[in-house]
């Protein structure tokens, strides 16, 4: 008897066509959760979780093993289904494809694999047409929500890659329509936009195209406070210039060619590089970890240190981005020393911040699950056990994001597809060799070399990557028959101690004779950067590594000979130059140092330096230098951990206090661990220490961004009321964050009073930039209170002396602020103070007050202008507040999101959203006249029916993105 499931619509069960009696919602969701993780065992409290959330009944065991037992008597009639107890827990055993969502998957797969554009649209179309509803509507958990929401964004991906093949094949007459409604559902979507501006040019209509384009440039100007991304604008310059490709009707793909749907817009996020030397080597291997990648969602590249592995991964990376909407992202575990580092290392990557309710791993995975990216795992081995173990989590639970693993050994992960990374042939070994030697020597060829030469180098290195290039840098100084005539060099590059492979001999060989043809300073400065984790510039590799009595300029010569014979590499990350050891040349020099006795010392010298650094940086956050200083500090990110570590390692407490105190606000936003540090130091600090109030008032920052007020009181009471000293940073005030928690819980006069007081100490103190945020704070607890008009002086003073300061951020709160009282009086006036907010604080990358500045900007359209584009804007912040983690942010967010839906009428929404609040404890977001305006058009008892048990803030966020959406979809069918 033949068995399917249906998930993409209402859950269903047939047997031979005949549907089945699957029983009521918790059933149900018992199905489901099996069939989303079919073939896998799923354990008891992961399934008591997806069927009831955090409030499971005493006796929830005993109710799963009864549903359980009633599904298996359903699936008993047929062998090509069945449910099993095993180790792990419960499995539903069955072919995947019998399941309408794996179908689904297995489709899109093959059409974005698919090289010709026909194919692929007739394959995205039966892909969608496998759809029938939204899914599982009936049901109502925090699981299922999230579930939908991410399948709703995956069926909308779906749609967009349908879009570009149906472009490709010259069928833009039949997408107008569709085109059309979808943009006004989704009228920031660049990539959608761009399509549509396609298929109306081809349809002779260059002037709606171009109208297009100005919409949606008018609308992320007003809404975000950006211009249409390069991609987007480059559409805009071909339709300008009629130069728009023409479709491929008559084009036959050639192989290995740019796939045949390609995007028409591709988001420009990327965590790439670019790369300064070509790709010479390793073609073969490319087409394979290519075909892999397609074929399945982890590929782990292996291979001995310096086969190339990391380059591989990332030419492969670079030539398949456009098939992740969402971006590459690079997660670098070299220079990590602890196992616990690695999540919070790849959060980082993606710019993710610790979601409140979940650990860092389930905020990663949270943040993954919705999305298509392509994540690069490099050097994994010294940290194995920990990236295997969140890369297998990734794959179980992020169905579009895949993952590529550089490491000397197989993860071990279920479904990797391994591929081992071989030495080059000597052919492509020699390539590569003289690639790299007219880097440093222009006039090199191989015709002019004698016979055989080079290849025997390439040979004595085993035809390494690292080896080839090691050996190609002595170009510059000797002759390719001088390398190959001294066996006293290339003897090294063979043999050594027992029981090690003969390419890990070669390669570390390889390493000592770069090192050996050092002059005795460059040595010594080589054994000294090693100390780095991760990269560095010229200031620090002096401060840290410098020779007594020798300048800056005496470290760039040195430095210089590196960088010329590839000991090291120049990394520009960002405007200062910055330079990196690579990893295996790393581990040399660190072995080095301790073989020395000055791996101790030079620590010392690295974690003092980078704590003075990060003084300086703190200072200057308060200054106009501002956004210089964030783009210098944002680097150094491995080395700001180093120093800390260090610095707990040899008890050194007032330097671990130092560093954790002035950490810049817009650095530390992405050093997820700076909470951890400061609990950590604070615990062994002396109370009396004068840092120890600003160390407690960063920790108590942290809590309170993740809304965690009861501990962020109770960590700012360690104070016991000192406060920190002038120029502290604006974060580490223990007393203003019990402040902001009394505004949070409805205590504004209470805030008010706290903060006319530091308004008042600022003053006196004569520090500008505390004065500036002081007076910022009362004029929105006014606000708050709604008396705006009394603290209008305060506002206009602190734009008056943020001004004087021509500090970004304190110009930022100063225009919010003073938009923030201007709301209801001068609403125009106040938006533009809004989107200037907004646009300082993204120059410096502060997104505290970015997001506060577009939530507000939200909220006042909502009540005076446009309920659809504030219902847009409102989604946009959703989305930020839940990447930066500011969980009280998030909570204000939807308290406006809440009285938005009051105000259209979609009041099942905003009931839930209402019953969200109360159940959680927090204020009412309603007024009194809002809530009896509800109540009335649903009545006391469908109001009262709504409620539901206390949902996971990430389900709240869900339902509210999903209400919002379905708005905004009315509202284009309307105006249709």
């Amino acid at each position: 008897m033949t068995v399917e499931f249906g998930l993409l619509g209402d859950i269903e069960a047939r047997i031979d066509g005949r549907r089945l009696d699957i029983g009521h919602a918790r059933q149900r969701c018992v199905l489901l959760a099996f069939l989303i993780d079919v073939n896998r065992a799923i354990p008891v409290d992961q399934l008591v979780d997806r069927v009831w959330s955090d409030r499971p009944p005493n006796h929830a065991r005993n109710s799963l093993a009864g549903y359980v037992s009633r599904l298996r008597n359903l699936l008993a009639d047929t062998e090509d289904a069945g449910i099993s107890r095993e180790p792990g827990g419960y499995v539903l055993t069955a072919d995947p494809l019998s399941v309408d969502l794996h179908r689904f998957r297995s489709v899109v797969s093959q059409a974005r694999a698919s090289d010709d554009p026909r194919e692929a649209a007739a394959l995205f179309d039966r892909a969608l047409g496998i759809w029938s509803d939204e899914p599982f509507v009936a049901l109502d958990t925090p699981w299922v929500n999230d579930l939908r929401s991410g399948l709703e964004a995956e069926r909308f991906s779906v749609q967009l890659d349908r879009n570009d093949a149906v472009l490709r094949v010259g069928r833009h007459g039949e997408l107008l329509v569709e085109l059309s409604a979808t943009q006004a559902a989704h009228p920031l979507d660049e990539r959608l936009a761009g399509q549509l501006m396609l298929a109306l040019y081809r349809n002779g209509r260059q002037a709606d195209a171009l109208d297009t384009y100005r919409g949606i440039r008018e609308r992320l100007v007003e809404a975000l406070g950006v211009d249409p991304g390069l991609a987007l604008r480059r559409v805009h310059q071909q339709i300008l210039t009629g130069e728009v490709e023409e479709p491929t009707v008559n084009k036959a793909a050639a192989p290995h060619s740019t796939p045949a749907h390609p995007r028409v817009f591709q988001r420009s996020q990327s965590g790439l590089l670019r790369r300064a030397t070509s790709f010479v080597g390793h073609e073969r291997e490319l087409d394979r970890v290519t075909d892999a990648l397609r074929a399945g969602p982890l590929v782990p590249l292996t291979g001995v240190g310096g086969v190339g592995k990391t380059r591989l991964a990332l030419e492969v990376a670079r030539r398949e981005q456009e098939r992740f909407g969402d971006g590459v992202w690079v997660c670098e575990l070299g220079p990590l020393e602890h196992a616990d580092a690695v999540v919070h290392t790849v959060a980082a990557s993606v710019w993710l911040r610790q979601q409140q309710g979940m650990d860092i791993e389930e905020s990663v995975i949270e943040y993954l699950r919705v999305r298509e990216v392509l994540l690069v795992f490099d050097n994994c081995e010294h940290v194995l056990e920990a990236a295997a173990r969140l890369i297998d989590q990734i794959v179980q639970h992020c169905p579009r994001v895949s993952v590529l693993a550089t490491s000397r050994q197989p993860l071990g992960v279920e479904g990797e597809r391994i591929v081992d990374v071989p030495p080059l042939r000597v052919e492509d070994a020699t390539r590569l060799f003289a690639d790299r030697a007219r880097a440093s020597r222009p006039d090199f060829t191989l015709d002019d070399q004698p016979p055989g030469a080079v290849a025997e180098i390439c040979r004595r290195v085993d035809c390494l990557p690292l080896g080839v290039e090691l050996a190609a840098a002595r170009m510059r100084v000797m002759s390719s028959l001088d390398v190959a005539r001294r066996p006293d060099y290339l003897v090294l590059l063979r043999g050594g101690a027992r029981g090690v492979l003969p390419r890990q001999q070669s390669l570390a060989e390889t390493i000592a004779w770069s090192y050996r043809l050092l002059t005795e300073r460059e040595q010594a400065l080589f054994a000294r950067v090693s100390a780095f984790a991760g990269c560095f510039d010229l200031e620090a590799a002096h401060g840290v590594c410098g020779a007594d009595g020798a300048s800056e300029a005496d470290t760039l010569e040195l430095l210089t000979g590196l960088v010329d014979k590839s000991m090291v590499v120049v990394s520009s990350v960002s405007q200062r130059t910055r330079y990196v050891v690579l990893e295996t040349l790393r581990g040399y020099g660190r072995k080095l140092l301790a073989e020395n006795g000055i791996d101790k010392q030079i620590a010392l010298r690295h974690a003092v330096y980078f704590t003075a650094l990060a003084e300086r940086a703190g200072a200057a956050m308060h200054t106009a230098e501002e956004g210089e200083w964030v783009e210098r500090m944002l680097p150094d990110y491995d080395n700001l951990r180093a120093a800390f570590e260090h610095a707990m390692d040899v008890d050194n407490v007032d330097l671990a206090l130092r560093l954790v105190t002035s950490i810049p606000e817009a650095v530390g936003l992405r050093i997820y661990e700076l909470a951890e540090w400061a609990e950590r130091v604070i615990v062994v600090a002396d109370p009396d220490h004068r840092l120890f109030p600003a160390a407690v008032g960063t920790a108590a920052r942290v809590a309170w961004n993740h809304a965690d007020f009861a501990r962020a009181k109770s960590l700012a009471a360690l104070a016991q009321g000192r406060v920190p000293g002038r120029g502290t940073a604006r974060v580490s005030y223990p007393s203003d964050v019990v402040a902001d928690v009394a505004l949070f819980e409805g205590e504004p006069m209470k805030a008010l009073a706290y903060w006319e007081g530091e308004a008042a100490r600022a003053r006196g103190d004569d520090d500008p930039i505390r004065l500036v945020w002081a007076l910022a704070v009362v004029a929105i607890c006014h606000g708050v209170l709604g008396t705006p008009d009394i603290a209008l002086p305060a506002a206009q003073e602190a734009v008056a002396v943020a001004e004087k300061t021509g500090n970004p951020t304190a110009r930022s709160m100063a225009y919010f602020a003073l938009g923030y009282l201007l709301r209801k009086s001068e609403t125009e006036r106040a938006l533009a103070l809004f989107g200037d907010a907004a646009r300082l604080a993204a120059d410096v990358q502060n997104f505290w007050s970015y997001g506060n500045a577009l939530m507000e900007a939200a909220a006042t359209r909502a009540v005076h202008g446009d309920p659809a584009a504030a219902a847009q804007m409102f989604i946009g912040v959703l989305d930020h507040w839940g990447q930066v983690g500011d969980w009280p942010a998030q909570w204000l967010n939807l308290r406006y999101i809440t009285r938005l839906l009051v105000r259209v009428s979609a009041d099942d929404d905003a009931a839930f959203l209402y019953w969200a609040f109360v159940n959680a404890g927090k204020p009412s977001p309603l007024t009194p006249a809002q809530l009896d305006a509800l109540a009335d058009r649903l009545g006391p008892a469908r109001l009262d029916a709504l409620s539901a048990p206390p949902a996971r803030d990430a389900a709240v966020v869900a339902r509210a993105r999903s209400s919002l959406e379905r708005y905004i979809k009315h509202t284009a069918v309307l105006a249709m």
